[in-house]
């Protein structure tokens, strides 16, 4: 049970006043009891001595009573004249017979002594507890031979004595409360003085672990509650700075951690998630995260002990690669101390490196298509040669044939090698364009009155329209926007199956947009994302067949960003394809 110092403070108070009270009483009472005690002894000493002075001086028994009465002791109770042996000789009261012996302490003393005897004080007694009487006893020695003759006793009654204690201790009872109450009244002010500016530092104690800010308390006295509000001010102050430099670190870390593009995962040394960020559930999908480490990540398939991990220093495990839900990702697993240097918990980061992965499967997919685009026409070439080489040159229409082949793959090779070095200058930024206002609509109609000979070959139905605006100007290169132009209508008029409709519509809106729509074999769904991907091909053997490197969407995607605009394909297979080319308005 918690007692507070106010309470405290009155109880030492009342503890003070209490043992005081309680000494002065005890002194105080020690010395009215002992000065009554030798006032009424006083007494009967001088009793005793008057009566041994009429027995000296009397032959006869000395009336006793006449004795008391002149000598004026009113307390003193019983005056006795015993023999030498100590029985009663004569009396003023019949308590005590003729003949029957006084068994007092002081007699037996003052017999054995030949000496007067008093009794003994009997400190801190009541009635009820202490004797009735105290006593004196005389012996009267006869000079000549050193004898006894008699014994002079008297006794009084100190019923007055415990009268007077009882009045002096009530009195003292009476002060001690009043002093009590006293005490009580000026503790619980001096307490309030000293717990009130405690009780409010308290307070503001609690309000700063609560993180609240405080305002200044006042400082009223220049004593130590005075230094100790001034110190706590100034702590108050130094920890509102700490803690709006720790809540803006903790903003901080919080909106980088929610920002970043890697997840982070952050479990206590018994293996319970503390704190994670949104990208972790895209990362790891919602059904796979849980509270505890050991469920996460074996679910995932990696063979990781977290106590090792925890154990394992700095960084135990970084790099693996590991495969959810379509993604790649890295994961890093790095342990953090506490203050003791103690491992406190483990730190996961995982990062997306899908793009990476991706980039290196194209980068091998794109080798590979290289060399195999320029191995067929290669090896073609070298055994058309070897083939002529070894006589077949005397023979003039069947190398004629020959010479016609390795010359169409020698073009291959070419518009490969071009191609390969189109892309090239574009990735490096090595390409120039010449920039000018152009007719959209010219360029459109020049490169169908180039393509038109390939149109009426194939049969094809070709239909040309445009919204009828006045115009449809745009800032580009005319050489490069031909290009891009060439590239989609010549795919068009290929994979279009014979006879087949070609429409072509030029629209202005928020930009100038040209819609090249087939009806040819169409594209996969599957296949739609990667369509703009280099040597990608959607039939692989029909594309090398009618000549095609996989490149020419590449290109015409670079050379339309280039330009500022955007391209897009929408296919449905069996039903033909629409490819729409965006350019920004020029005034």
């Amino acid at each position: 049970m918690r007692t507070s110092i106010q309470l405290k403070i009155v109880m030492i108070y009342l503890s003070v006043i209490m043992i005081v009270m309680m000494i002065i009483g005890t002194f105080i009472v020690y010395n009215i009891e002992e000065r009554d005690y030798k006032s009424i002894q006083s007494d009967l000493q001088e009793l005793a001595d008057e009566i041994k002075v009429r027995l000296n001086w009397q032959t006869q028994k000395p009336n006793l009573e006449d004795i008391k009465s002149r000598i004026n002791v009113i307390h003193v109770n019983h005056i006795y004249i015993l023999t030498p042996e100590g029985k009663v000789d004569a009396g003023t009261n019949s308590e005590l017979l003729i003949g029957e012996t006084v068994k007092s302490e002081v007699v037996i003393r003052a017999i054995n002594t030949k000496k007067p005897a008093t009794a003994a004080i009997v400190h801190f007694a009541n009635k009820n507890t202490g004797p009735k009487y105290t006593d004196h006893a005389t012996p009267i020695v006869d000079p000549y031979t050193n004898e006894i003759t008699a014994i002079i006793y008297v006794a009084a009654n100190i019923a007055r004595v415990y009268e007077n204690m009882s009045e002096v201790i009530k009195t003292l009872a009476i002060g001690s409360i009043v002093a009590m109450g006293i005490a009580v009244l000026f503790g619980i002010a001096f307490s309030k003085m000293i717990t009130a500016p405690i009780k409010q530092l308290t307070a503001n104690a609690k309000k700063l672990a609560a993180g609240d800010l405080i305002k200044r308390m006042p400082i009223e006295s220049n004593d130590e509650i005075g230094e100790l509000t001034q110190s706590f001010n100034y702590m108050a102050i130094k920890l509102g700075h700490t803690m709006e430099a720790i809540i803006s670190e903790k903003n901080k870390l919080e909106k980088i951690f929610e920002h970043m593009a890697d997840g982070v995962m952050a479990f206590d040394r018994e293996g319970v998630l503390i704190h994670t960020n949104s990208i972790c559930y895209e990362m790891l999908g919602s059904l796979n995260m849980d509270h505890r480490f050991n469920y996460i990540f074996p679910k995932l398939g990696m063979k990781v002990s977290f106590e090792q991990l925890l154990k394992g220093g700095e960084t135990v495990a970084a790099g693996e690669i590991l495969e959810v839900n379509g993604r790649y990702l890295s994961m890093h697993f790095a342990s953090y101390a506490s203050a003791k240097d103690e491992p406190d918990g483990l730190v996961v980061v995982m990062q997306d490196v899908t793009k990476q992965q991706k980039l290196d499967q194209m980068r091998k997919e794109f080798v590979a298509n290289v060399s195999h685009e320029l191995r067929t026409p290669l090896t073609t070439v070298k055994s058309y040669t070897e083939t002529l080489m070894e006589g077949a040159i005397e023979n003039t229409e069947l190398a004629m044939n020959f010479l016609s082949v390795m010359d169409k793959e020698a073009d291959r090779m070419t518009t490969l090698v071009h191609d390969l070095l189109e892309l090239s200058r574009i990735d490096n930024h090595q390409i120039q364009l010449n920039f000018k206002k152009l007719d959209l609509q010219k360029l459109v109609e020049e490169t169908l009155e180039a393509q038109v000979i390939h149109i009426d070959k194939k049969g094809h139905k070709l239909i040309y329209e445009t919204d009828g605006a006045k115009s449809y100007n745009i800032q580009g290169d005319q050489v490069r926007i031909k290009q891009v132009l060439h590239n989609i209508l010549s795919n068009a008029i290929k994979y279009s199956m014979d006879p087949g409709t070609i429409h072509i519509k030029i629209f202005k809106g928020k930009d100038v947009a040209i819609c090249i729509q087939d009806t040819g074999i169409g594209i996969p769904d599957q296949d739609l994302d990667r369509i703009f991907e280099r040597f990608y091909r959607v039939d692989k053997a029909r594309s090398r067949k009618m000549g095609g490197t996989g490149l020419g969407l590449s290109i015409a995607k670079e050379l339309v960003e280039l330009h500022g605009g955007c391209i897009k394909i929408n296919s449905k297979v069996g039903k033909g394809t629409t490819v729409t080319l965006h350019f920004p308005i020029s005034n």
